[in-house]
């Protein structure tokens, strides 16, 4: 399991959810799930959409 998915998992948020806050396609959200993020600048977006250190998401 991926520290993004583990902190979605936490926080109780659906995809459909972080997908609309990101502003992205919850296909999208999906594969960051599966497979972990790749770059500092979607950890970023992803740290600020689920207020939280983007190096432990």
């Amino acid at each position: 399991m991926t520290a993004l998915r583990e902190a979605v998992k936490a926080r109780n948020i659906k995809q459909s959810t972080l997908a609309a806050k990101l502003g992205i396609s919850k296909a999208a959200v999906s594969m960051q799930l599966k497979k972990g993020i790749k770059t500092m600048r979607t950890a970023n977006k992803y740290g600020v959409a689920l207020k939280c250190n983007p190096f432990f998401c």
